[in-house]
Formats: C-alpha cells, sequence, structure tokens
C-alpha cells in the first residue's frame, strides 16, 4: 500500500529542490539584467555575504545590494552573466537548506578596458519564509581567474538584436 504522507514529504522535497535551483537562477538573471527589485527578493533580510575568496563581506542586506547594483552598472558599460550548474543542495529541515554550486562568470567592464572570467564554487544557504526560498548565506572561493586587458588589444562585440521579431 502506497504511505500517501511519504509520498507528498518526498514530492514536497523534490518541489523545494526545484524552488531553490529556480532562486539560484532568479538571482544571477537579476544580477545580469539590473533588474534590483527581484534581486532584493532573494535574500533574506539577515543575509550574510562572501565574496572573492572573503574580499566583500556583508551582513547587511542593504549595503549588499549597493554594493551588487553599483559593481554592475550598465550605466558604467558593464556586460556580465553568470551560468551555474551542478548543485548539491543538502536539506536540513523543512525550512533550511545549504547548497554548492559551480558558476562561471563573465564580467566586461567596457569603461576601463578589461575583461575579467572566473570560475568559482558557490556556498550557499537558504531559508524558506511564508513559503519562499531565499538566500540566507551566499559567497564563493575562486578556482580559476582570468583577467585580460581589452584596452590593448581589438574585439568585437556582438549580440542578437532583442528588439527586433524574427519571422
Amino acid at each position: 500500500m502506497v504511505d500517501i504522507e511519504k509520498l507528498a514529504r518526498q514530492v514536497q522535497r523534490l518541489q523545494d529542490l526545484e524552488d531553490i535551483k529556480a532562486l539560484k537562477h532568479r538571482y544571477f538573471r537579476a544580477m545580469t539584467y539590473g533588474d534590483h527589485e527581484t534581486l532584493k527578493d532573494t535574500l533574506t533580510e539577515d543575509v550574510v555575504t562572501s565574496y572573492s575568496d572573503g574580499k566583500y563581506v556583508f551582513d547587511d542586506r542593504e549595503k549588499l545590494l549597493r554594493f551588487l547594483i553599483e559593481s554592475h552598472d550598465p550605466k558604467a558599460k558593464i556586460i556580465a552573466w553568470w551560468m551555474a550548474g551542478m548543485p548539491e543542495i543538502s536539506f536540513q529541515s523543512e525550512t533550511e537548506a545549504t547548497g554548492i554550486w559551480a558558476m562561471y562568470h563573465y564580467y566586461f567592464n567596457q569603461g576601463k578596458g578589461f575583461v575579467d572570467e572566473m570560475f568559482v564554487y558557490y556556498d550557499d544557504a537558504y531559508r524558506k519564509q511564508d513559503g519562499v526560498w531565499r538566500f540566507s548565506k551566499t559567497g564563493y572561493k575562486r578556482v580559476l581567474n582570468q583577467i585580460l586587458d581589452r584596452s590593448r588589444m581589438p574585439y568585437t562585440i556582438t549580440a542578437p538584436d532583442w528588439a527586433v521579431a524574427k519571422g
């Protein structure tokens, strides 16, 4: 006979797993597009962070948001995107989980003429509040970091024209 309660817990755990994956993707999408409200909504009020091997540490959400927004400001001619995968997510309870993610980051500062490419491992903690998963802790340690000085070499950037419908 099927244990309905056990099955319901297993389904909820799978839903929580997918919600945490979507949270990570939403965080990166919000960073890429400069969607500050969505970015803020991915973080608990008491979030703590440690980026760049501990170089940038925050325990105040507003200061963290200011740092993230200013360091990726499109007005400064910055193009950045993130690709994360291979998550290892563990649940400590129904409302707490941790995760490790592999991540590639491309950061092009056209104003200053350099590209920063990184491969890192993120170390996250998540908390479910009012039915929504958010980051309570996030940060990364670098595995590989490459900085290219584009001011001394020719380059061309092409991207699709998102405003033109293909038909």
